[in-house]
């Protein structure tokens, strides 16, 4: 239970930002606009760490964002997650729904 920063490769496709995280193997999502795209970029994020949390996995270690190559119309920017407030969040609400 931590807080974590990790960078993500956003690219444009057609009318939607696609959000792919190198570091966290099946971590992606995409967006109808870039604010959407940072919005749900936190929220895979959280919920994929949670899960390996969970797991007791290891956590991946986060590449520095100098090191991650991008494709022309790519960009590279952190996002960062707190999983303990996930994790309050959704305990409280599986407690409020029974």
């Amino acid at each position: 239970m931590a807080k974590y920063v990790y960078p993500a490769i956003f690219s444009k496709e057609d009318d939607f930002y696609i959000v792919n995280f190198p570091d966290v193997d099946g971590c992606h999502t995409q967006g109808e606009n870039l604010y959407d795209a940072f919005v749900m970029a936190e929220d895979v994020l959280c919920l994929m760490l949670y899960s390996l949390e969970e797991d007791e996995a290891t956590i991946p270690p986060a590449t520095e964002i100098t090191e991650i190559k991008t494709d022309k119309g790519e960009f590279v920017s952190y996002v960062a997650c707190d999983t303990l407030k996930y994790r309050k969040f959704y305990d409280n609400r599986a407690v409020s729904n029974r």
